[in-house]
């Protein structure tokens, strides 16, 4: 359970990011602006499982990883 919930806090901050720069990008050249918002939206989904996964790992893990 702990980790949907680190996975929506990441999804959740990243989106606004995404939302804050296509915002940005809307104003400055709006052609570009829905290709990058959309890129940007499915990279946040995509990479936000892996970091989640990584940064609920047991501390356990992490170290027999390290030693072999």
């Amino acid at each position: 359970m702990w980790i949907l919930i680190v996975y929506v806090l990441i999804v959740v901050v990243g989106e606004a990011v995404v939302i804050a720069i296509g915002l940005t990008l809307d104003r400055i050249y709006p052609l570009a602006s829905l290709p990058v918002s959309l890129s940007l939206f499915f990279a946040v989904l995509a990479f936000g499982w892996p970091l989640a996964v990584r940064s609920t790992e047991p501390k356990h893990a992490k170290s027999a990883k390290l030693a072999s």
